[in-house]
């Protein structure tokens, strides 16, 4: 062979070096270099200072009752929430009624106490809301009073009762006329056994029929009666502030608008081998299954329902809690790591964090033992298991930053909190549980923005078939604040709690489920969890407000810089609105999009 041959060979062993290095170095997996370019824009601060006072609610309450206290705390804050004003006074006192309250709240069930009952008749009468926002005690020789019955439209036919189950008669929650749920479950409200007048619309019933919610018309005004109790979850959030928003005439409340969609566990190392359930009826090893079929449904189902996914990675499904934090071996976790978090990404998806391992970042007390869980010893143990999940994501993905968290199993202590914080600074948001039992020790939380300018934003409803009771805590939340949270793990189909489910009823269960939220809720603009952020802060940092016009509602809005979101519930038709954009989502009730600092929204004239 001539040196030119042999320098040839020399070359092509050198390339064919290079390649297969490039390759176990996953190089061609990592051709592409992803940034968070899918995070919503920064844009300008909208809107000036518009002078005006706030809306304003005059909620009664009794302050030597508990259940009254926590009913006054919640619709204070669910008030100020929406950028309007409460003036909490106690049943006992005198308090002035007058034309200035958008609607009065009689939150305390001790009506024969009321001070002030001539008051809010008077009110109603003169054109006012009176809201009563909980069935009245019924003590032996002390009735009802009958103000009150006159009032709100009923009198009373019996003693308290329990009964199962809602069903919505109209759109007082909008978008929810039709649906009921309850069979089979122990959703159950306590009220009180009336007979109501003929002109009484019940927005509300029970399963049975009894009447959870009414509305009475009352002289120039009106009465809302909630037959029930302000529960101690938050299962009839939606139903507060439906009442607050049929407070008068034309009201209107912001709402941030999103929909989110979290599939924890993903990407995470797949098992090995097959699965019984799954090769009895796919035929398929569980690696195929995932990558052939689960992931190719999950994608179809983002194109078919306009969904947007945040993907929660996890390292390793081992019980390690103690170091030091082995990297997970062989190739397969990686290269599922790199080619579906890719394809993720390239739906627009997002990549957040779960942990080094399933075991939540909790010390002993957290539950573990009923979950098998192995509790931590200390901080510093979780703070090292990070630091190698951050090694691990960062060598795959060096540009890109991890900025959602969602803790393991929903569980997360305030070590635990603090230890993610610390390894992922660059962290804008904690997604775990709106609502739970507090014996299971969740992550419960509210909306809201930390000390530290980190966000909370809680998930919902789970699972590929949700129950009806699902449905209805979407219907309540996305009547509050307008968001849909939502959350699946690829492998659900081997849990224990879908024993009774094939694949097949699961992708039946979804279609159902997801087709339903579009139908009731179209409006909502898919987000990931980072997204969101954007959104949420201008619904925390904006301020409004409202000035009514025979022919037209002005609303003047400031401190914000994205299109901002409000529902808008009003029996009268628009005819046109400037500035902005009006979409109808319910008999009543309309969403409201800005588009400039001011919109004003013309109604129809009525036929003469």
């Amino acid at each position: 062979m001539d040196k030119r041959g042999i320098a040839g060979v020399i070359v092509l062993v050198i390339l064919l070096g290079c390649f297969f290095q490039f390759s176990r170095m996953d190089g061609f997996l990592k051709l592409d270099y992803f940034r968070n370019l899918n995070f919503v824009p920064k844009n300008i601060l909208q809107g000036t200072h518009t002078q005006g006072e706030k809306e304003k609610y005059l909620i009664l309450y009794d302050p030597r009752d508990v259940p009254s206290v926590f009913a006054n705390h919640r619709l204070a804050w669910l008030l100020e929430q929406q950028k309007k004003e409460a003036v909490s006074c106690s049943i006992y006192e005198d308090t002035a009624v007058d034309a200035s309250y958008r609607g009065v709240l009689l939150a305390a069930s001790n009506w024969n106490k009321t001070v002030v009952l001539p008051k809010l008749a008077d009110y109603a009468a003169q054109g006012g809301t009176v809201a009563f926002m909980m069935y009245p005690e019924v003590e032996a020789g002390v009735g009802v009073p009958d103000i009150c019955q006159e009032m709100a439209g009923f009198t009373v036919a019996g003693g308290q009762k329990s009964v199962l189950g809602i069903q919505l008669n109209t759109d007082f929650l909008f978008a929810g006329k039709g649906f009921s749920f309850g069979e089979g479950t122990q959703y159950h409200t306590d009220t009180l056994a009336v007979t109501l007048q003929d002109d009484d619309v019940v927005h509300i019933a029970a399963l049975d029929g009894s009447p959870l919610l009414w509305e009475h018309a009352y002289g120039q005004g009106k009465c809302l009666f909630y037959n029930g109790a302000v529960r101690d979850d938050k299962t009839n959030i939606g139903v507060l502030t439906a009442m607050l928003a049929h407070c008068g005439e034309d009201s209107i409340y912001p709402v941030v608008g999103t929909k989110l969609f979290f599939i924890d566990d993903f990407p995470a190392p797949v098992p090995e081998g097959n699965f019984d359930k799954i090769y009895d009826e796919l035929h398929v090893d569980t690696a195929d299954f995932f990558r052939h079929i689960w992931w190719p449904f999950m994608r179809e189902c983002a194109d078919k329902y306009s969904l947007k996914y945040t993907g929660l990675i996890i390292e390793s499904y081992g019980d390690q809690v103690k170091g030091p934090f082995v990297p997970t071996q062989g190739r397969q976790a990686r290269d599922n790591l790199i080619v579906y978090g890719r394809e993720l990404l390239d739906m627009g998806g997002e990549l957040g964090l779960h942990g080094y391992n399933h075991q939540s970042l909790a010390p002993a007390g957290y539950n573990q033992d009923e979950l098998d869980y192995v509790p931590w010893e200390s901080k510093e143990d979780m703070v090292e298991s990070l630091q190698e999940l951050r090694r691990y994501i960062k060598s795959a993905y060096p540009d890109y930053d991890f900025q959602s968290y969602v803790p393991p199993s929903d569980i997360l202590s305030p070590e635990g909190h603090e230890a993610v914080k610390e390894v992922f600074p660059e962290l804008k948001v904690y997604s775990s549980l709106f609502d739970g039992l507090y014996s299971e020790r969740g992550y419960y939380q509210d909306f809201g923005r930390n000390a530290d300018g980190t966000y909370e934003i809680p998930r919902f409803t789970s699972g590929y078939a949700p129950d009806r009771q699902n449905m209805w805590e979407n219907i309540s939340v996305i009547n509050y604040i307008g968001v849909f949270s939502h959350f699946v793990h690829p492998d659900e189909l081997f849990y224990e709690e879908s024993k009774d489910l094939t694949w097949a009823m699961m992708v039946q269960g979804f279609h159902n489920f997801l087709a339903e939220i579009n139908d009731r809720f179209g409006w909502l603009r898919p987000v990931t969890d980072s997204e969101c952020v954007a959104y949420f802060a201008d619904y925390l940092d904006m301020d409004y407000r409202v000035t009514r016009e025979q022919d037209k509602l002005i609303l003047n809005c400031w401190n914000y810089h994205y299109p901002l979101r409000f529902v808008l519930r009003s029996s009268k038709e628009i005819a046109e609105v400037t500035g902005g954009s009006a979409r109808k989502i319910g008999d009543d009730a309309y969403m409201i999009e800005t588009e400039k600092p001011e919109t004003i929204i013309k109604w129809k004239e009525k036929a003469k």
